[in-house]
């Protein structure tokens, strides 16, 4: 995820890593598949912003180091 611009469009491939906050943004619709665009990153490693279908979420970026995905676009 450090290396996707904001913009960016991924999809993802799967989770590396089972806590309870994966458990959540699967139960929110953040599954394997799911196409989602890189709206904002805070500076100094901070949160970033993503929008998929009609959602829009914010995670802290050690969170989603357990989210592999592939860039689209």
């Amino acid at each position: 995820m450090d290396t996707l611009p904001v913009g960016a469009v991924a999809r993802v491939i799967t989770y590396t890593h089972q806590d309870p906050f994966t458990e959540r943004l699967r139960e929110i619709g953040l599954v394997p598949g799911t196409v989602f665009r890189l709206l904002r990153k805070a500076p100094f490693n901070g949160p970033v912003e993503i929008q998929y279908r009609t959602s829009r979420v914010v995670v802290r970026p050690h969170e989603l180091a357990h989210m592999r995905i592939e860039r689209i676009a």
